[in-house]
Protein backbone atom coordinates (compact mmCIF):
# COMPACT_ATOMS: atom_id res chain seq x y z
CA UNK A 1 0.00 0.00 0.00
CA UNK A 2 1.37 3.41 -0.99
CA UNK A 3 1.86 5.72 1.98
CA UNK A 4 4.07 8.41 0.43
CA UNK A 5 4.19 9.48 -3.22
CA UNK A 6 6.37 12.01 -4.97
CA UNK A 7 6.82 13.64 -8.35
CA UNK A 8 10.31 15.01 -8.98
CA UNK A 9 11.19 17.93 -11.22
CA UNK A 10 14.21 16.08 -12.64
CA UNK A 11 15.75 12.61 -12.60
CA UNK A 12 18.67 13.27 -10.25
CA UNK A 13 16.27 14.69 -7.68
CA UNK A 14 13.98 11.72 -8.10
CA UNK A 15 16.71 9.23 -7.24
CA UNK A 16 17.78 11.31 -4.23
CA UNK A 17 14.20 11.30 -2.93
CA UNK A 18 13.86 7.54 -3.35
CA UNK A 19 17.21 6.99 -1.59
CA UNK A 20 15.99 8.96 1.43
CA UNK A 21 13.01 6.63 1.82
CA UNK A 22 14.93 3.44 1.08
CA UNK A 23 17.65 4.21 3.62
CA UNK A 24 14.98 4.16 6.34
CA UNK A 25 14.00 0.65 5.29
CA UNK A 26 10.87 1.58 3.32
CA UNK A 27 10.10 -0.27 0.11
CA UNK A 28 9.94 1.98 -2.93
CA UNK A 29 10.06 2.33 -6.67
CA UNK A 30 10.67 5.13 -9.15
CA UNK A 31 8.89 5.06 -12.50
CA UNK A 32 9.35 7.11 -15.64
CA UNK A 33 5.72 7.27 -16.78
CA UNK A 34 2.33 7.31 -15.04
CA UNK A 35 1.44 4.16 -16.98
CA UNK A 36 3.89 2.25 -14.75
CA UNK A 37 2.55 3.49 -11.39
CA UNK A 38 1.52 0.85 -8.83
CA UNK A 39 0.63 0.61 -5.14
CA UNK A 40 2.77 -2.37 -4.14
CA UNK A 41 5.40 -0.36 -2.21
CA UNK A 42 5.43 2.00 0.76
CA UNK A 43 6.71 4.76 -1.54
CA UNK A 44 6.19 5.42 -5.23
CA UNK A 45 7.77 8.19 -7.23
CA UNK A 46 7.68 9.47 -10.76
CA UNK A 47 10.56 11.32 -12.41
CA UNK A 48 9.66 14.22 -14.70
CA UNK A 49 11.49 16.88 -16.69
CA UNK A 50 9.49 19.77 -15.15
CA UNK A 51 12.58 21.74 -14.12
CA UNK A 52 13.57 22.19 -17.76
CA UNK A 53 10.05 23.18 -18.84
CA UNK A 54 8.69 26.66 -19.47
CA UNK A 55 5.31 25.29 -18.30
CA UNK A 56 6.15 22.89 -15.46
CA UNK A 57 2.56 22.78 -14.19
CA UNK A 58 1.48 21.01 -17.36
CA UNK A 59 4.10 18.35 -16.62
CA UNK A 60 3.47 18.01 -12.89
CA UNK A 61 -0.34 18.10 -12.66
CA UNK A 62 -0.95 14.82 -14.54
CA UNK A 63 1.60 13.14 -12.29
CA UNK A 64 0.00 14.54 -9.12
CA UNK A 65 -3.46 13.52 -10.29
CA UNK A 66 -2.32 9.97 -10.98
CA UNK A 67 -0.47 9.77 -7.65
CA UNK A 68 -3.50 11.09 -5.75
CA UNK A 69 -5.55 8.20 -7.14
CA UNK A 70 -3.31 5.85 -5.11
CA UNK A 71 -4.59 7.60 -1.93
CA UNK A 72 -1.23 8.21 -0.21
CA UNK A 73 -0.92 10.24 2.98
CA UNK A 74 1.44 12.76 1.37
CA UNK A 75 2.44 13.76 -2.15
CA UNK A 76 5.77 15.58 -2.39
CA UNK A 77 6.85 17.74 -5.30
CA UNK A 78 10.58 17.05 -5.13
CA UNK A 79 12.71 20.05 -6.08
CA UNK A 80 16.42 20.84 -5.95
CA UNK A 81 17.96 21.74 -2.58
CA UNK A 82 19.29 24.93 -4.18
CA UNK A 83 15.77 25.76 -5.36
CA UNK A 84 16.78 25.78 -9.05
CA UNK A 85 13.86 27.50 -10.79
CA UNK A 86 12.86 30.79 -12.36
CA UNK A 87 9.67 32.34 -13.72
CA UNK A 88 10.77 31.15 -17.18
CA UNK A 89 12.08 27.65 -16.39
CA UNK A 90 10.80 25.09 -13.91
CA UNK A 91 8.84 27.63 -11.87
CA UNK A 92 8.12 26.12 -8.45
CA UNK A 93 5.71 28.95 -7.71
CA UNK A 94 3.72 28.18 -10.86
CA UNK A 95 3.35 24.55 -9.75
CA UNK A 96 2.08 25.61 -6.30
CA UNK A 97 -0.47 27.92 -7.91
CA UNK A 98 -1.58 25.13 -10.26
CA UNK A 99 -2.03 22.69 -7.36
CA UNK A 100 -4.42 25.15 -5.76
CA UNK A 101 -6.34 25.76 -8.99
CA UNK A 102 -6.74 22.01 -9.50
CA UNK A 103 -8.02 21.52 -5.95
CA UNK A 104 -5.14 19.20 -5.09
CA UNK A 105 -3.71 21.58 -2.47
CA UNK A 106 -6.19 22.14 0.33
CA UNK A 107 -4.66 24.89 2.44
CA UNK A 108 -1.16 26.35 2.41
CA UNK A 109 1.51 24.13 0.85
CA UNK A 110 4.48 23.39 3.18
CA UNK A 111 7.84 24.11 1.51
CA UNK A 112 11.12 22.70 2.90
CA UNK A 113 14.21 23.38 0.77
CA UNK A 114 16.74 22.66 3.54
CA UNK A 115 18.81 19.48 3.42
CA UNK A 116 21.42 19.77 6.17
CA UNK A 117 23.40 16.67 5.18
CA UNK A 118 24.11 18.40 1.86
CA UNK A 119 24.88 21.73 3.54
CA UNK A 120 21.57 23.38 2.59
CA UNK A 121 19.96 25.47 5.31
CA UNK A 122 16.99 27.82 5.63
CA UNK A 123 16.71 30.50 8.34
CA UNK A 124 14.09 33.24 8.49
CA UNK A 125 13.00 31.85 5.10
CA UNK A 126 16.40 32.75 3.60
CA UNK A 127 18.32 29.89 2.01
CA UNK A 128 22.03 29.15 2.48
CA UNK A 129 24.56 26.74 0.97
CA UNK A 130 27.70 25.32 2.57
CA UNK A 131 30.72 24.98 0.28
CA UNK A 132 33.72 23.54 2.08
CA UNK A 133 34.20 25.51 5.29
CA UNK A 134 32.13 28.48 4.12
CA UNK A 135 28.39 29.09 4.14
CA UNK A 136 26.98 31.37 1.46
CA UNK A 137 23.62 33.01 1.10
CA UNK A 138 22.01 31.40 -1.93
CA UNK A 139 22.21 34.50 -4.11
CA UNK A 140 25.94 34.83 -3.29
CA UNK A 141 26.83 31.18 -3.96
CA UNK A 142 28.53 31.26 -7.40
CA UNK A 143 27.12 28.01 -8.88
CA UNK A 144 23.57 29.13 -8.00
CA UNK A 145 24.05 32.85 -8.62
CA UNK A 146 25.68 32.25 -12.01
CA UNK A 147 23.51 29.32 -13.14
CA UNK A 148 23.03 29.70 -16.92
CA UNK A 149 19.30 28.88 -16.87
CA UNK A 150 17.94 29.50 -13.35
CA UNK A 151 20.21 32.07 -11.65
CA UNK A 152 19.49 32.67 -7.97
CA UNK A 153 18.92 36.41 -7.65
CA UNK A 154 17.17 36.22 -4.27
CA UNK A 155 17.82 34.15 -1.13
CA UNK A 156 14.44 34.80 0.53
CA UNK A 157 12.37 31.87 -0.71
CA UNK A 158 9.14 33.73 0.01
CA UNK A 159 10.17 36.39 -2.48
CA UNK A 160 11.28 33.74 -4.98
CA UNK A 161 7.91 32.01 -4.82
CA UNK A 162 5.98 35.27 -5.02
CA UNK A 163 7.98 36.27 -8.08
CA UNK A 164 7.08 32.94 -9.67
CA UNK A 165 3.35 33.43 -9.13
CA UNK A 166 2.74 31.18 -6.12
CA UNK A 167 0.78 33.83 -4.23
CA UNK A 168 1.26 35.01 -0.68
CA UNK A 169 3.79 32.85 1.18
CA UNK A 170 4.30 32.61 4.94
CA UNK A 171 7.16 31.47 7.16
CA UNK A 172 7.48 28.73 9.78
CA UNK A 173 10.40 28.79 12.26
CA UNK A 174 12.42 25.66 12.99
CA UNK A 175 11.00 23.13 15.49
CA UNK A 176 7.67 24.92 15.94
CA UNK A 177 5.11 23.88 18.53
CA UNK A 178 2.06 21.97 17.30
CA UNK A 179 0.00 25.11 17.89
CA UNK A 180 2.36 27.26 15.80
CA UNK A 181 2.34 24.72 12.98
CA UNK A 182 -1.46 24.44 12.99
CA UNK A 183 -1.77 28.22 12.92
CA UNK A 184 0.50 28.46 9.88
CA UNK A 185 -1.08 25.46 8.11
CA UNK A 186 -4.55 26.86 8.78
CA UNK A 187 -3.86 30.36 7.47
CA UNK A 188 -5.84 30.21 4.24
CA UNK A 189 -4.60 33.67 3.31
CA UNK A 190 -1.31 32.00 2.34
CA UNK A 191 -0.80 29.78 -0.68
CA UNK A 192 2.32 28.26 0.90
CA UNK A 193 4.75 28.63 3.79
CA UNK A 194 8.54 28.20 3.90
CA UNK A 195 9.84 26.09 6.79
CA UNK A 196 13.20 26.78 8.41
CA UNK A 197 15.70 24.02 9.21
CA UNK A 198 19.38 24.05 10.14
CA UNK A 199 19.81 20.53 11.51
CA UNK A 200 18.50 17.02 10.93
CA UNK A 201 16.60 17.34 14.22
CA UNK A 202 14.75 20.34 12.75
CA UNK A 203 13.97 18.30 9.65
CA UNK A 204 12.66 15.32 11.60
CA UNK A 205 10.53 17.52 13.87
CA UNK A 206 8.83 18.98 10.82
CA UNK A 207 8.25 15.50 9.42
CA UNK A 208 6.21 14.52 12.48
CA UNK A 209 4.06 17.63 12.14
CA UNK A 210 3.52 17.01 8.44
CA UNK A 211 2.29 13.48 9.00
CA UNK A 212 -0.10 14.71 11.69
CA UNK A 213 -1.33 17.35 9.25
CA UNK A 214 -1.80 14.70 6.56
CA UNK A 215 -4.37 12.97 8.76
CA UNK A 216 -6.65 15.98 8.34
CA UNK A 217 -6.08 16.81 4.65
CA UNK A 218 -5.10 13.58 2.88
CA UNK A 219 -3.23 13.70 0.64
CA UNK A 220 -1.11 16.54 1.95
CA UNK A 221 0.63 18.28 -0.95
CA UNK A 222 4.06 19.63 -0.05
CA UNK A 223 7.16 20.88 -1.84
CA UNK A 224 10.78 20.28 -0.95
CA UNK A 225 14.23 18.81 -1.38
CA UNK A 226 15.59 15.46 -0.29
CA UNK A 227 15.48 16.99 3.20
CA UNK A 228 11.68 16.84 3.02
CA UNK A 229 11.88 13.19 1.87
CA UNK A 230 14.14 12.53 4.86
CA UNK A 231 11.63 14.25 7.16
CA UNK A 232 8.70 12.16 5.92
CA UNK A 233 10.66 8.88 5.98
CA UNK A 234 11.87 9.39 9.55
CA UNK A 235 8.37 10.30 10.73
CA UNK A 236 6.76 7.38 8.93
CA UNK A 237 9.16 4.87 10.49
CA UNK A 238 9.44 6.67 13.85
CA UNK A 239 13.18 6.12 13.55
CA UNK A 240 15.55 9.08 13.85
CA UNK A 241 18.51 7.08 12.53
CA UNK A 242 18.52 5.92 8.90
CA UNK A 243 19.96 2.54 8.02
CA UNK A 244 23.56 2.76 6.88
CA UNK A 245 23.11 0.93 3.60
CA UNK A 246 20.47 -0.51 1.31
CA UNK A 247 22.31 -3.23 -0.62
CA UNK A 248 25.94 -2.25 -0.46
CA UNK A 249 26.94 -5.73 -1.62
CA UNK A 250 25.40 -4.93 -5.00
CA UNK A 251 28.35 -2.63 -5.68
CA UNK A 252 31.91 -3.50 -6.54
CA UNK A 253 34.63 -2.35 -8.88
CA UNK A 254 33.75 -2.44 -12.58
CA UNK A 255 35.57 -1.47 -15.76
CA UNK A 256 34.99 0.37 -17.89
CA UNK A 257 32.67 3.07 -16.52
CA UNK A 258 31.13 5.63 -18.86
CA UNK A 259 30.47 9.14 -17.52
CA UNK A 260 28.16 11.47 -19.48
CA UNK A 261 28.20 15.07 -18.27
CA UNK A 262 25.95 17.90 -19.38
CA UNK A 263 26.46 19.71 -16.08
CA UNK A 264 27.95 23.21 -16.10
CA UNK A 265 28.89 23.11 -12.41
CA UNK A 266 32.49 23.84 -11.36
CA UNK A 267 32.14 20.93 -8.92
CA UNK A 268 31.56 18.55 -11.82
CA UNK A 269 34.49 20.16 -13.67
CA UNK A 270 36.77 19.33 -10.73
CA UNK A 271 35.50 15.74 -10.75
CA UNK A 272 36.36 15.46 -14.44
CA UNK A 273 39.83 16.93 -13.81
CA UNK A 274 40.40 14.36 -11.05
CA UNK A 275 39.35 11.49 -13.31
CA UNK A 276 41.59 12.75 -16.12
CA UNK A 277 44.59 12.92 -13.78
CA UNK A 278 43.84 9.32 -12.78
CA UNK A 279 44.18 8.23 -16.40
CA UNK A 280 40.58 8.30 -17.58
CA UNK A 281 39.98 9.28 -21.18
CA UNK A 282 38.04 12.56 -21.43
CA UNK A 283 36.27 13.46 -24.68
CA UNK A 284 34.77 16.92 -24.94
CA UNK A 285 34.02 17.71 -28.58
CA UNK A 286 30.30 17.12 -29.13
CA UNK A 287 30.21 18.98 -32.45
CA UNK A 288 30.55 15.76 -34.45
CA UNK A 289 28.49 13.09 -32.67
CA UNK A 290 29.18 10.33 -35.20
CA UNK A 291 32.94 10.67 -34.82
CA UNK A 292 32.61 11.07 -31.08
CA UNK A 293 30.60 7.86 -30.83
CA UNK A 294 33.41 6.01 -32.57
CA UNK A 295 35.97 7.46 -30.13
CA UNK A 296 33.87 6.45 -27.13
CA UNK A 297 33.44 2.93 -28.48
CA UNK A 298 37.17 2.54 -29.09
CA UNK A 299 37.97 3.78 -25.58
CA UNK A 300 35.51 1.40 -23.93
CA UNK A 301 36.71 -1.54 -26.02
CA UNK A 302 40.19 -0.78 -24.69
CA UNK A 303 38.75 -1.12 -21.19
CA UNK A 304 39.32 2.57 -20.32
CA UNK A 305 37.06 4.53 -18.03
CA UNK A 306 35.69 7.26 -20.27
CA UNK A 307 34.13 10.69 -19.75
CA UNK A 308 32.09 12.49 -22.42
CA UNK A 309 31.55 16.07 -21.27
CA UNK A 310 30.30 19.52 -22.19
CA UNK A 311 31.27 20.90 -18.78
CA UNK A 312 34.65 22.53 -19.17
CA UNK A 313 34.37 24.28 -22.53
CA UNK A 314 32.04 27.03 -23.76
CA UNK A 315 28.32 26.65 -23.05
CA UNK A 316 26.34 24.94 -25.79
CA UNK A 317 22.70 24.13 -26.51
CA UNK A 318 21.64 21.96 -23.52
CA UNK A 319 18.93 20.11 -25.43
CA UNK A 320 21.36 19.20 -28.18
CA UNK A 321 23.92 18.07 -25.61
CA UNK A 322 21.41 15.84 -23.84
CA UNK A 323 20.25 14.29 -27.08
CA UNK A 324 23.83 13.50 -28.11
CA UNK A 325 24.74 12.04 -24.72
CA UNK A 326 21.56 9.96 -24.64
CA UNK A 327 22.35 8.55 -28.06
CA UNK A 328 25.88 7.66 -27.00
CA UNK A 329 24.65 5.98 -23.80
CA UNK A 330 22.08 3.88 -25.65
CA UNK A 331 24.61 2.82 -28.30
CA UNK A 332 27.27 1.75 -25.78
CA UNK A 333 24.85 -0.07 -23.48
CA UNK A 334 23.14 -1.94 -26.32
CA UNK A 335 26.55 -2.92 -27.69
CA UNK A 336 27.31 -4.51 -24.32
CA UNK A 337 30.33 -2.27 -23.71
CA UNK A 338 29.31 -0.82 -20.35
CA UNK A 339 27.26 -1.95 -17.34
CA UNK A 340 27.69 1.08 -15.07
CA UNK A 341 26.97 4.65 -16.17
CA UNK A 342 27.32 7.96 -14.37
CA UNK A 343 25.28 10.91 -15.61
CA UNK A 344 26.01 14.43 -14.34
CA UNK A 345 23.30 17.07 -14.65
CA UNK A 346 19.58 16.95 -13.90
CA UNK A 347 18.31 17.70 -17.41
CA UNK A 348 20.92 15.44 -18.98
CA UNK A 349 19.92 12.58 -16.67
CA UNK A 350 16.34 12.71 -17.89
CA UNK A 351 17.41 12.65 -21.52
CA UNK A 352 19.81 9.75 -21.00
CA UNK A 353 17.26 7.65 -19.09
CA UNK A 354 14.68 8.36 -21.80
CA UNK A 355 17.12 7.27 -24.50
CA UNK A 356 17.62 3.98 -22.65
CA UNK A 357 13.83 3.38 -22.68
CA UNK A 358 13.76 2.68 -18.96
CA UNK A 359 10.55 1.59 -17.26
CA UNK A 360 11.60 2.10 -13.63
CA UNK A 361 14.59 2.57 -11.33
CA UNK A 362 15.45 1.19 -7.91
CA UNK A 363 18.10 2.63 -5.61
CA UNK A 364 20.66 0.11 -4.39
CA UNK A 365 23.37 2.25 -2.75
CA UNK A 366 24.81 5.75 -2.55
CA UNK A 367 28.22 7.03 -3.63
CA UNK A 368 27.74 10.32 -1.74
CA UNK A 369 24.95 12.32 -0.16
CA UNK A 370 22.64 13.09 -3.07
CA UNK A 371 24.43 10.64 -5.38
CA UNK A 372 22.60 7.30 -5.32
CA UNK A 373 23.20 4.35 -7.62
CA UNK A 374 20.14 2.89 -9.35
CA UNK A 375 19.42 -0.33 -11.20
CA UNK A 376 17.32 0.16 -14.32
CA UNK A 377 14.35 -1.98 -15.29
CA UNK A 378 13.57 -2.16 -18.99
CA UNK A 379 11.85 -4.41 -21.49
CA UNK A 380 15.13 -4.30 -23.44
CA UNK A 381 17.39 -7.09 -22.06
CA UNK A 382 20.53 -5.11 -22.90
CA UNK A 383 19.35 -2.23 -20.67
CA UNK A 384 17.64 -4.22 -17.90
CA UNK A 385 19.90 -4.40 -14.83
CA UNK A 386 22.27 -1.59 -15.87
CA UNK A 387 23.63 0.42 -12.91
CA UNK A 388 23.34 4.18 -13.23
CA UNK A 389 24.40 6.96 -10.85
CA UNK A 390 22.44 10.13 -11.64
CA UNK A 391 24.36 13.03 -10.12
CA UNK A 392 23.31 16.63 -9.75
CA UNK A 393 25.96 19.12 -10.85
CA UNK A 394 26.82 20.21 -7.31
CA UNK A 395 26.84 16.74 -5.72
CA UNK A 396 29.88 14.79 -4.57
CA UNK A 397 33.55 15.24 -3.80
CA UNK A 398 36.33 15.59 -6.35
CA UNK A 399 36.75 11.78 -6.39
CA UNK A 400 33.08 11.03 -7.18
CA UNK A 401 33.78 9.35 -10.54
CA UNK A 402 36.64 7.32 -9.05
CA UNK A 403 34.28 6.11 -6.32
CA UNK A 404 31.74 5.18 -8.99
CA UNK A 405 34.28 2.96 -10.72
CA UNK A 406 35.44 1.40 -7.45
CA UNK A 407 31.89 0.93 -6.18
CA UNK A 408 32.68 2.68 -2.92
CA UNK A 409 29.30 3.29 -1.35
CA UNK A 410 28.85 6.01 1.23
CA UNK A 411 27.72 5.31 4.77
CA UNK A 412 24.29 6.72 5.64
Amino acid sequence: MTRIAFAADDFTGATDALWQFRRFGLSGSLVTDVAHLHDRDDVIGIATTARASADPASVVLPAFTALAALRPLVIQYKVCSTFDSSPEHGSIGAVIAALHRAGLARGPVPVLAAQPELGRYTWFANHFVRAGDEVHRLDRYPPARDHPVTPATEADLRARLAGQGAGRTGWLPASPSEEAYRARAGDTGNAAFVADAMTDDHVRALGRLLLADAATRTPLCCVGSGGLSHALASALTADPTPVTTVEQAALGAVAPVLVLSGSRSPITARQIDTAERAGWRVLGDLSGPAGLTEQVEASLRDGRHTVVESTRGPARDPDGIGTSLGRIAATMVRAGLVRRLVVAGGDTSGQVVAALETRSLDVVASLAAGGPVCVLASDDPSVDGIEVALKGGQVGGDDFFLRAAAGLAAIG
